[in-house]
């Protein structure tokens, strides 16, 4: 065991984790990283993994070690049969709950972190044994760090992602491999069966011998079975794991990529996604053994050379022209297949962009337009798809003609050579069967040839999506940062959105001080939103800094950034499921108390209070059950359930009416706190009560910031001086058009 002491801070790991999240077992694991020298916070440790609540699973120890570059390994086994581990180890006990056992203290004593704790108790191997709870979480180094906090995906992204996991299945792989091997070798007991009842039994009558063979054939055939069930069974445990992972992988990519990279349409990106399917079907279905069939046409004719002597080169014939035909059709299936993944995947995006729309859709009277887009795309991949069909079954059509002929030129072969007393008639039908064999799972070259093709070029898009820039990366080694003023910067900030042409901000630079009540004033158009998002760390600027407490958002994790900005957006999602878990959605651990005083502030409580449900009322898919105002309540609700130290309101009462905008200014006055930064994006006169100064867009620059009254009284002049040019505009026209009038005629002009 690995005893060395090393300087472990249990008090920050305790303060750290009461503070956000009271699970022990995250305290146990950031003692763990502190004493491996690894980031103890809480948020790289924890921030998007895959849990609805607050309660923290051995599970998700794995995955969040490896965040640290640690090895966590959980057992569930009596302590006395556990294997030697090195220290520091998880334990879970009845009575004291997941503790870390750090070192010896002893002869029969360890020294234990328990969480809450700022100094190591010790404890005895008899009171740890009698308060085991049945598992344990050891700890090791991995072999190599990633380059970043969660391994940036390269062209050689695949070895992370898919070929890595893959790898750690590799004793249930060559398990397969074996099984499928014992399984050829017994599809020889057949026809040596049949040769030896022809040639002995029959021409003897050696009845007895005739049950010896029989009785010998089928134990085989109970083996033959047994294996096959075994091997399907590990090929689907295999499967089942490789795709919780690998598949989890990928949507944890997708969560995670940078906005700014996204792709611009939803549905084709969706349909990329999906194309892991021919990957997983490939590497993890019957794909294995056919291979090993493959390899063991040799064996068989190997056995028939044997045999019948020249008579093996009819089926060696047959397997080098089903060879060659398959490898030749699929170069023209290859032609078509990069097609019909970019037709599956326009019309993947027509189909998502279609249901997403549907009510605009119908308004519009638009169906037929789609439709006919959609029977377009149904069409050109319809042409596609049959071609690739019309190849692959030539090649099998071939495979099969080539195997019928195989069974009459060998019975040919065969009866010359029988006629010259060279073999027996059971040899014939041993060779028969037995080149069958052979040429059977040529058969299916053309099938797996094409599912490779679909499954390497399945995993060439998905290695470009892993390979898309993360928002977390390079931040394993970073110093852990928290926002506690809520002081918000932008420094000559530039920014322009992917494939837009028209930059969106242009050189913005203020400052707002923590606690201080900023509007933010401008046109459609003019980067208000776009400000949101850079504050919050949606995007990042083309040029320029956004700092949050004097530091720059990009040295922050950002999950911190969004948990100090709340951002609140015009158009805000809501998901299936309740209205209760669309709230908890911003903080899943947040008790009944905090979820009422939220929804209290944000007007929810009052549609709720009138619903039969209430808080269990169904909002639709993207709250389509709602109207827009009350999403919008939602959406406060959220973010007042997480009480930032900046608030970022964008457009908060657009889609309410008069008396609901008054409610929800009195309710925020009592919800904002006094040293609460709140920044408020409008267009609503009424709102502005809520802030003591503005910062006015134009065109996506500052033109005006100050005092919210000296703001209004520039702001009026401004309108007053241009209501008057433009009057004096109007006045300049029809001056000039009187000017250009034809001139009254003179007296005896014609």
């Amino acid at each position: 065991m690995d005893t060395g002491r090393r300087n472990i801070d249990l008090h920050l790991s305790h303060e750290e984790i009461t503070e956000d999240h009271p699970d022990p077992l995250v305290s146990c694991l950031q003692i763990v990283a502190s004493h491996f020298n690894r980031p103890t916070s809480l948020t790289v440790l924890t921030a998007g993994l895959p849990h609805e609540t607050d309660q923290f699973t051995p599970e998700l120890v794995v995955r969040a070690a490896t965040r640290i570059n640690l090895e966590a390994t959980p057992r569930r086994t009596a302590l006395s049969k556990h294997p030697a581990f090195t220290l520091p180890v998880i334990v879970a006990l009845k009575k004291r709950g997941p503790v870390v056992i750090l070192e010896k203290a002893g002869k029969g004593a360890f020294s234990v972190a328990l969480p809450g704790r700022s100094e190591p108790h010790t404890l005895t191997d008899l009171e740890i044994m009698e308060d085991y709870a049945g598992w344990t979480i050891s700890f090791k180094e991995a072999a190599a760090a990633p380059s970043g906090l969660h391994g940036p995906v390269t062209k050689k992204g695949a070895e992370n992602w898919f070929w890595g996991p893959l790898r750690t299945y590799w004793k249930s792989m060559v398990q397969v491999m074996m099984a499928a091997s014992v399984i050829n070798l017994l599809a020889l007991a057949s026809p040596l069966f049949v040769m030896n009842v022809y040639d002995r039994v029959l021409p003897n009558k050696a009845l007895s011998s005739l049950w010896v063979l029989a009785l010998g054939l089928s134990i085989a055939f109970v083996f033959d079975l047994l294996l096959k069930v075994s091997r399907a069974t590990l090929i689907d445990y295999v499967g089942r794991k490789l795709d919780i992972h690998v598949s989890s992988a990928l949507f944890e990519k997708v969560m995670n990529i940078r906005l700014q990279e996204r792709p611009e349409s939803t549905g084709v990106f969706a349909n990329h996604i999906s194309q892991y399917e021919y990957v997983r079907e490939f590497f993890t279905a019957s794909t294995l053994s056919l291979l090993v069939d493959v390899c063991f046409l040799f064996l068989f004719l190997f056995v028939i050379y044997l045999l019948g002597g020249w008579m093996v080169i009819v089926p060696a014939i047959a397997v080098v022209l089903v060879i060659v035909s398959a490898l030749v059709l699929q170069a023209f299936v290859s032609r078509y297949l990069a097609r019909a993944q970019s037709d599956a995947a326009q019309r993947h995006g027509l189909l998502v962009e279609s249901l997403t729309a549907m009510e605009t859709l119908k308004s519009l009277r638009a169906e037929g337009y789609f439709l006919a887009k959609w029977e377009r795309f149904i069409q050109e991949g319809s042409r596609t798809q049959s071609q690739i069909k019309a190849y692959s079954s030539l090649a099998v059509n071939i495979a099969q003609f080539l195997q019928q002929m195989t069974t009459v030129w060998v019975v040919v072969a065969g009866v010359y050579r029988f006629a010259e007393n060279e073999i027996t008639m059971g040899v014939i039908i041993a060779i028969v069967m037995l080149s069958g064999r052979t040429v059977a799972p040529l058969a299916q070259m053309t099938t797996i040839l094409t599912r490779a093709r679909y499954a390497f070029a399945a995993l060439k898009t998905l290695d470009d999506v892993m390979g898309q820039p993360d928002e977390r990366v390079g931040m394993k080694d970073y110093v852990n940062r928290v926002v506690l003023d809520g002081e918000l910067e932008f420094r000559n900030v530039s920014f322009q959105y992917p494939a837009v042409d028209r930059t969106i901000l242009s050189e913005v630079s203020f400052h707002i001080s923590p606690g201080e009540k900023v509007g933010i004033l401008g046109a459609i158009g003019s980067g208000k939103t776009t400000l949101a998002r850079l504050a919050s760390g949606l995007y990042t600027p083309t040029s320029g800094e956004v700092l949050v407490d004097g530091v720059d958002v990009r040295q922050y994790h950002p999950y911190e950034v969004r948990k100090a900005v709340g951002l609140v957006v015009q158009e805000t999602d809501l998901f299936r499921g309740s209205l209760k878990e669309n709230v908890l959605v911003a903080k899943p651990g947040a008790s009944d108390d905090e979820i009422l005083f939220a929804c209290r502030m944000a007007g929810v409580d009052a549609f709720a209070a009138r619903h039969p449900m209430g808080y269990d009322m169904p909002v639709g898919e993207r709250g389509s059950f709602l109207s827009s105002g009350q999403i919008q309540s939602i959406a406060l609700a959220r973010v007042f359930l997480i009480s930032p130290p900046i608030l970022f309101l964008d457009e908060p009462s657009s889609a309410l009416d008069l008396a609901a905008e008054k409610v929800l200014i009195r309710h925020l006055k009592e919800a904002i706190w006094p040293d609460q930064t709140l920044i408020l994006a409008t267009h609503r006169q009424a709102m502005l009560a809520l802030v003591n100064r503005l910062i006015v867009l134009d065109n996506g620059k500052v033109v005006a910031d100050g005092p919210k009254d000296r703001v209004l009284a520039a702001l009026a002049e401004r309108a007053a001086a241009r209501a008057v040019q433009d009057l004096s505009d109007t006045s300049n026209d029809f001056g000039e058009d009187d000017d250009q009038e034809e001139p009254p005629r003179q007296s005896g002009q014609a």
